[in-house]
């Protein structure tokens, strides 16, 4: 079968790629530097609303769904952002053909094991049920085809790594770590579930992030949600109410954990959000809030 860049590579996969820490080396400016990164590697909404996502999509969560096959999660959730990286900046070789979205599943499914250290993908069992056969070699082509669409940049900058921002800036003390991880992976959880949604593409990794943090805080330590919430209003960060009802909506969730930003918190402008606490919180709510300002306004070597 032919197809652009048939020729043999070698892609270096030195290092396990952390979907919470994208960066190879430590940043000086952590914050700064992802947010400059997220808008490189977000979908386009078009892209997502594609016929080929969808059917990518379909065959991605088919397989990680598998049992026998045991995709882990955050290997289909890599593979699913290549998918959507690629679609936004090419078109899919074969479209019209049947097997196309698929070439494009498996092939992005063995970069992001690849990336993961995890299992290799087992090109043959996870097309037993389909008629039409795609062999190992047009899919490590197809690999190529990708990797060059993503410009090589296959460390994608995904909501995971806005997660330790959020916490370590906006989460009220004490930071038990318990509760961070319980909140960490119930947000963990929240992504992985809303990613297949279309709508998700309309909003950037990290209000994303900050949307599914709130759902899980809002779930997991709610009695630190008041003072959680106005720390993440102190950030810049658009439309995270609107975010929060769409994640909402793609987990089956109650809207009032998701959407935690209430319509009298506005988060379009910087530090200009009015907060409300009950009066017993109000005193480490409004610390909160000074300290999130803080973080979110820099200087980012600061931040813990």
């Amino acid at each position: 079968m032919d197809m652009p860049g048939e020729e043999e590579y070698a892609y270096e996969y030195d290092n396990e790629f952390d979907l919470e820490n994208p960066f190879t080396s430590p940043a000086d400016e952590p914050i700064a530097s992802l947010l400059d990164a997220e808008g490189h590697h977000s979908p386009s909404v078009s892209a997502a609303a594609s016929a080929a996502r969808r059917d990518a999509a379909g065959f991605i969560s088919k397989v990680r769904y598998d049992g026998e096959l045991a995709v882990h999660p955050r290997v289909a959730y890599l593979a699913l952002n290549y998918v959507d990286r690629f679609l936004s900046k090419r078109q899919l070789p074969f479209e019209h053909k049947p097997w196309a979205p698929r070439l494009l599943a498996i092939s992005c499914l063995s970069i992001a094991a690849k990336m993961q250290r995890a299992a290799a993908i087992p090109v043959a069992d996870i097309q037993r049920d389909e008629e039409f056969m795609l062999d190992a070699a047009t899919i490590r082509r197809m690999e190529r085809v990708v990797l060059g669409a993503l410009e090589w940049r296959a460390r994608s900058v995904t909501p995971l790594a806005f997660l330790g921002f959020f916490l370590s800036a906006c989460f009220p003390p004490p930071r038990h770590p318990p509760l961070l991880d319980a909140v960490r992976n119930r947000a963990v959880d929240l992504l992985i579930r809303a990613q297949p949604e279309v709508k998700m593409a309309e909003y950037p990794p990290s209000v994303v992030a900050a949307s599914a943090l709130l759902a899980a805080a809002g779930e997991v330590a709610g009695a630190h949600l008041p003072a959680f919430q106005a720390g993440v209003a102190a950030c810049p960060f658009e439309k995270l109410r609107q975010c929060g009802e769409a994640m909402a909506a793609a987990c089956g969730i109650g809207v009032g954990t998701a959407a935690a930003t209430s319509a009298d918190t506005p988060v379009t402008v910087l530090g200009h959000g009015h907060y409300h606490s009950a009066s017993s919180e109000s005193d480490r709510t409004v610390g909160s809030v000074a300290d999130a300002k803080k973080r979110c306004m820099g200087p980012p070597s600061r931040w813990g």
